[in-house]
């Protein structure tokens, strides 16, 4: 599942509670079922959903559905 699909799912399953979305989508990294499209370092888990959500209320692309 691509992470902007996944974090869209999230963002609408918690009714757009960030932090809930942000542990889920660790969660989800976690088991496998995302997978970051870098690897980057020095970067936390929970750091790097953090600005993938901040990045997806930017653009707006995760209000699309």
């Amino acid at each position: 599942m691509k992470q902007r699909d996944k974090m869209r799912e999230l963002f609408g399953r918690f009714n757009k509670a960030k932090d809930l979305v942000v542990v889920a989508y660790v969660e989800a990294e976690v088991a496998g079922d995302v997978k970051r499209k870098k690897n980057v370092r020095g970067i936390s888990r929970r750091d790097y959903a953090e600005r993938l959500f901040a990045d997806g209320v930017r653009k707006k692309w995760i209000f699309e559905r």
